[in-house]
């Protein structure tokens, strides 16, 4: 008899220089559209006239990539989407997601640090759902890298501070830390033991992306991927 499947779930996930980001969200001021860090290098070297080895400590504020410096996204990022396209019998009970293949995706771009307690951190894509007559296509394309739309209804759009809510990583194992663990609030020990899967099985997880709206039954929708920064 084959084993039940094992699924855990992680609030969000972070590679590389992006987890030294200490802005908190919501700080306008401080983030905008991008946030900088700071690296540290030092420099040393034997002088031509010989004697001891010079060093010089240098260090240098450099601002990372935001939301609005993304033109588009590579479609072999997304593993899959649901609904599929024109898919006509999409039970109203289920929400439309897209999942990514790299873990960290939604999250590598947002101009903030998460909460203090580590257990939340915005994307920096939402995942918005409108039907044919919510929207308008852009016509002019001056000056514009990407198709855009209008939403007159700004309410249609998810609650900015929800947003954390809708995105998630879906890991094909299990993170528990003891038998029978089914939620730990230690974000950097369940973060460690999902690191060490997925160096050993790169498919082994992948990000999620949800809308929270509900859908009406027989009506057609259209999904847009829509960046955001922390505000």
């Amino acid at each position: 008899m084959s084993p039940l499947p094992t699924y855990s779930f992680l609030p969000w996930y972070r590679r590389g220089i992006a987890n030294t980001i200490t802005t908190a969200d919501g700080d306008q001021a401080a983030a905008g559209a991008r946030v900088s860090t700071r690296v540290e290098l030092e420099l040393s070297g034997t002088p031509v006239a010989g004697g001891e080895p010079l060093r010089q400590e240098l260090g240098q504020d450099i601002a990372l990539y935001g939301p609005g410096d993304l033109v588009g996204i590579d479609g072999r990022a997304i593993l899959r989407t649901e609904p599929r396209d024109w898919i006509t019998n999409f039970e109203s009970n289920y929400l439309a997601a897209i999942d990514f293949y790299d873990e960290d995706f939604l999250w590598r771009y947002t101009p903030a640090a998460p909460d203090a307690g580590h257990l939340r951190l915005r994307p920096w894509l939402s995942l918005v759902v409108l039907a044919e007559s919510e929207f308008e296509e852009g016509t002019d394309m001056t000056g514009r890298p990407l198709p855009y739309i209008t939403v007159a209804d700004q309410s249609l759009f998810p609650p900015a501070g929800d947003l954390w809510a809708w995105a998630h990583v879906h890991m094909n194992q299990s993170v528990e830390g003891t038998p029978g663990e089914v939620v730990s609030g230690d974000a950097a020990t369940v973060t460690g033991r999902a690191e060490t899967i997925l160096a050993q099985d790169p498919d082994a997880g992948y990000a999620r992306l949800l809308s929270p709206r509900r859908l009406a039954d027989e009506t057609a929708y259209r999904a847009f991927l829509v960046p955001g920064a922390a505000g």
